[in-house]
């Protein structure tokens, strides 16, 4: 009925552009700009890392400096590599990184959901010192990748940008956030799987902890 009232060009369009899957054609841009978006966070890592490596003086890998999805709106932020990161050249590893796959998986966070890095890149550190030096480049990664929500595993994590001192059972379950030139990153500590594997009549606090955080990540 409707054609009556078209022109012949007009008509001729319309039955064009339906023979065009335009819902593909959109869906496919927002594709191309999600994996341009990814790749771009990916290069901007590998460079800040190989700046690290280059401080540093060493020569490691970027499985050591983190793992998951760069484009994650959520990041996961441990203290420093243990034996087994530096052994195994990467991140949270050995049994400390199966147990703390072990709490992720818990709350539904499998590797694609996450971005998992470190504040500190050596084990032997003296905190005091070389503290504005990593904060100068936590800050450059923040920027980088942009999270919603980081997740602080201890109290060293924790106590990273206001140089305090508090205990894992005083600040463990709380939240908070952390300013970086006006952007605003919301955090949440719990405990470092580390202490768990030491001191395991901690992990009922841990679990509660776990799923006050997912209720919050997942109804946002």
């Amino acid at each position: 009925m409707l054609k009556k009232y078209l022109s012949n060009k007009t008509i001729n369009l319309l039955e064009y552009y339906s023979t065009l899957n335009i819902n593909n054609i959109f869906s496919n841009d927002v594709t191309k700009s999600k994996h341009q978006s990814s790749a771009n966070k990916e290069q901007l890592v590998s460079q800040l890392f190989k700046e690290i490596n280059n401080l540093l003086n060493t020569k490691n890998n970027n499985n050591f400096f983190y793992k998951g999805n760069p484009d994650s709106k959520i990041m996961i932020l441990g203290d420093c590599p243990n034996d087994d990161d530096i052994k195994n050249q990467e991140i949270l590893s050995g049994p400390r990184g199966e147990l703390l796959n072990k709490m992720l998986s818990s709350i539904s966070l499998e590797k694609e959901k996450y971005y998992l890095s470190n504040i500190y890149f050596d084990k032997d550190i003296d905190i005091k010192n070389r503290n504005n030096f990593y904060k100068d480049i936590l800050i450059k990664h923040l920027k980088i990748i942009k999270p919603k929500y980081i997740l602080l595993l201890g109290e060293i994590a924790s106590n990273f940008f206001n140089n305090s001192r508090n205990k894992i059972l005083d600040i463990h379950g709380k939240w908070d956030s952390i300013i970086v030139n006006k952007d605003k990153f919301i955090t949440f500590t719990t405990f470092d799987p580390e202490i768990l594997l030491r001191e395991p009549e901690n992990k009922k606090l841990s679990w509660e902890d776990l799923k006050k955080f997912r209720n919050e990540i997942f109804k946002n």
